[in-house]
């Protein structure tokens, strides 16, 4: 074990702790990981930074805006208790040691090794279960890849056994999450991938549904086949992520990305083909070093063609150390257009395929309340179906979807049935 790790982790000790987390699902669980080594060594959770012993920040470094808001965050925080996790410490370790001389750094490396010690689970309707950390791309743009390093896929049985653990403890939905899920198993020798695992985690009793996070097309496609058989699982989420960034091939090979657009394109066609309704999620970044006006069409173009039910827009943001940050840069005007008009068409694919669900019949289940009298549920495409009552979270519903408000549908109940 990291001494530095085990020594911020030993004061972790019969105090209060707060907690900020940024960035993406994976942050996430390794938040709750801490907070449960926490708890097993008498640590309370506050509920504010005012009211808490320490503070813990769990950092994001995807692109240079989230970096340097996250110096700003432990700015706020530098005269406290100040314990540092995350993707900063592994690209900034040395600067953050110059300006917080104090402060406690946790190496994301191993938490779940010291999590697994513990054995105890982040109790809650909604948990996060990590399936690997790392990855094995080249993506030329990336400063994730520097700060998880390679891929490590965590084993299947103590996978199972975190998810009968979470399951134990209340969730009704699970987050499966990696840096690139589809790899899950690439780097074990025991031939297990990702089909298989769904299939060990379906057989969990319980009233649960997985959602899987996101998977490399690369990845993702010498598997698709056993993969779109397992996901026929009813406590699986019809909701496929797959990042294809650009919707062209000159600029995907100076990413670095190791897939062609028609083989994005292939991969929802032949997942529509075995689940009509299933409903892909994607990504695109705006601008990256080299893109032309006809690669920024061809972004767009695809989008228009493929009718995503998500997409993700970033504009580009050079990240120190990585090969793209050599490469010459687009002018910020140019691209705050180029994503300007990959939003534009994404709003016009949102409508069209709501407009479609209009006066549809769906099954859900209720998944969060985010206002008073009313909840959101989830159908099994996992889209957000708002609707106007009070109901448990858990409940079955049969809705009706009456309109929507771009980014959600709006439903009203028809049926309620028993959890």
């Amino acid at each position: 074990m990291d001494s530095q790790t085990f020594e911020a982790l030993k004061l972790l000790k019969n105090i209060s702790l707060y907690t900020e987390t940024y960035g993406c699902t994976y942050n996430t669980g390794d938040t709750e990981k801490i907070m449960e080594i926490a708890r097993s060594q008498g640590c309370v959770p506050a509920s504010s930074a005012e009211n808490a012993d320490a503070i813990l920040i769990n950092t994001c470094v995807v692109i240079e805006k989230t970096e340097k808001h996250m110096y700003e965050r432990l700015n706020l925080y530098a005269d406290k208790l100040l314990f540092v996790t995350g993707c900063l410490p592994p690209v900034a370790g040395d600067v953050l040691k110059s300006r917080y001389p104090h402060i406690h750094i946790i190496d994301p490396a191993i938490i779940h090794s010291c999590y697994m010690e513990v054995g105890t689970s982040h109790a809650g309707t909604n948990a996060v279960l990590q399936i690997a950390r790392g990855c094995n791309g080249h993506c030329t743009y990336c400063i994730t890849r520097i700060a998880r390093g390679k891929l490590v896929s965590f084993p299947a049985e103590d996978i199972i056994r975190q998810a009968k653990s979470i399951i134990d403890a209340g969730a009704t939905e699970i987050q499966l999450t990696a840096q690139d899920t589809a790899s899950w198993g690439m780097d074990r020798d025991d031939g297990l991938r990702l089909p298989d695992l769904l299939r060990q985690l379906c057989k969990i009793p319980g009233k649960f549904m997985i959602r899987i996070g996101m998977a490399n097309p690369d990845t993702l496609l010498p598997i698709l086949d056993d993969f779109l058989a397992a996901i026929s699982d009813p406590k699986i989420f019809l909701f496929l992520h797959i990042p294809v960034q650009s919707g062209s091939d000159a600029v995907l090979r100076m990413m670095g990305r190791r897939y062609t657009s028609a083989q994005y394109e292939e991969i929802c066609r032949r997942a529509r083909g075995v689940h009509p309704d299933i409903r892909i999620c994607t990504d695109y970044i705006a601008g990256f070093s080299g893109e032309t006006d006809e690669d920024a069409a061809a972004s767009v173009a695809q989008i228009e063609r493929t009718m995503p039910g998500k997409v993700n827009i970033t504009r580009f943001s050079v990240r120190p150390n990585t090969p793209a940050a050599k490469m010459k840069r687009i002018p910020e005007p140019i691209k705050k257009q180029r994503s300007l008009n990959l939003t534009n068409a994404a709003n016009t694919v949102y409508d069209e395929n709501n407009n479609a669900l209009i006066g549809k019949t769906l099954s859900a289940v209720v998944t969060e309340v985010v206002k008073k009298g009313s909840v959101t549920a989830r159908d099994r495409t996992y889209q957000d179906i708002v609707i106007m009552e009070e109901l448990p979270i858990g409940t079955d519903v049969t809705v009706k979807i009456t309109g929507h408000k771009r980014h959600y549908l709006i439903g009203e109940r028809i049926a309620k049935n028993n959890f």
